[in-house]
């Protein structure tokens, strides 16, 4: 007889010990119960919880304090941690994807305004001198701007890059030549730029060029000559003096924040007009002095059309969209342009106005 055998026929005449427990076939002693690390016995304030069809969250730290400080029980299902990776990332996600998409439209248009602002500004604070064009006055009937007498690149808005740790320098150390070459061409000490104006659209305009103090420091501006040549002709223009009084060979600015204006009447289909801008601290002068050093300053010549045209910017927006669309150019030719201007790319060399 197996000693299996020998046991069973022993444990026949025990009385059954009726317990719920799971017992060891061998010894017929009951098996020590399975730890399941993942279950506990709920306590009565999780039970009363859930008889009651609501949840219990024990934060972490009253948690600590329950098993470490006094050891009580508490049920792990019941502990909920706040601690959430990247939860506001999520709620972002699911709140976009509850979103319509007409809302979600909206929202991405106004982004993209912003952003177009963000950069437009920045674009602004680049340089020590920028030149804007009237967009939906003068670009669109073909008015453009250019850093090179060919017209390359025709554009509506031109920099100037900033000269740093500029110093002082008296005009007769300024180059003969400053007139003669395209583009940007500044010196150590000096900003000097010339760029080009030009009408190759189908009508006759006016238009007004005036060169404006944006932004300045320490008093920069008093110490400040600025030379603009306009077709070969130059000005130097500058604040008054202390006195009151023009510089030497200089002409008042117009006021403290305008410099000059020049208002071009007639500019015709085929036209195009030079313009060399130079800016420079004048040693000589009597307000260069040590308090005005880490200064800046920035101009910008703003051109827009002189017409006696009313009609506001949205109304001209909205009626050059439907002229596009129907098939129509914007402008219809002037009586007495040349053929040869509406057929040909109109440059510096083969200009109408020489």
């Amino acid at each position: 007889m197996s000693i299996f055998d020998r046991k069973k026929q022993n444990r026949a005449n025990e009385p059954e010990i009726d317990d719920g427990l799971p017992r060891d076939p061998l010894e017929g002693e009951a098996a020590p119960p399975i730890e399941d690390p993942s279950f506990s016995v709920p306590t009565e304030e999780a039970v009363k919880a859930a008889e009651e069809g609501r949840s219990q969250v024990v934060r972490i730290g009253h948690l600590t304090e329950k098993v470490v400080e006094k050891g009580e029980g508490v049920d792990p299902g019941t502990v909920v941690s706040m601690y959430m990776p990247h939860r506001r990332f999520r709620r972002i996600g699911l709140f976009l994807l509850h979103m319509d998409k007409v809302t979600l439209g909206i929202l991405g248009a106004l982004l993209l305004v912003a952003l177009l602002f963000i950069v437009a500004f920045m674009q602004e604070k680049m340089g020590n001198f920028t030149i804007n064009l009237n967009r939906l006055e003068l670009y669109r009937k073909g008015i453009a701007i250019s850093d090179d007498r060919d017209f390359s690149s025709p554009t509506a808005r031109l920099v100037a890059p900033t000269v740093k740790d500029a110093t002082n320098i008296s005009i007769d150390y300024l180059p003969d030549n400053l007139d003669e070459i395209d583009g940007d061409h500044n010196g150590d000490n000096y900003v000097a730029y010339t760029y080009y104006i030009r009408n190759g659209g189908k009508e006759n305009v006016d238009y007004v060029a005036q060169l404006v103090l944006e932004e300045s420091t320490k008093g920069v501006e008093y110490a400040t000559r600025v030379a603009v040549w306009r077709n070969g002709e130059r000005v130097m223009y500058a604040e008054p003096s202390a006195d009151g009084t023009p510089e030497k060979d200089c002409k008042n600015f117009e006021s403290h924040d305008v410099v000059c204006t020049f208002l071009v009447r007639d500019f015709l289909v085929g036209y195009v007009d030079k313009y060399t801008v130079v800016i420079w601290l004048e040693g000589d002068d009597p307000e260069c002095v040590d308090a005005i050093v880490g200064g800046s300053i920035q101009f910008a010549m703003n051109i827009d059309a002189d017409d006696d045209d009313d009609t506001s910017l949205l109304s001209k927006f909205i009626r050059d969209l439907r002229d596009m669309f129907r098939g129509q150019e914007i402008g219809s030719p002037a009586e007495d342009v040349p053929e040869y201007y509406l057929k040909n790319v109109i440059t510096w060399n083969n200009r109408r106005n020489k």
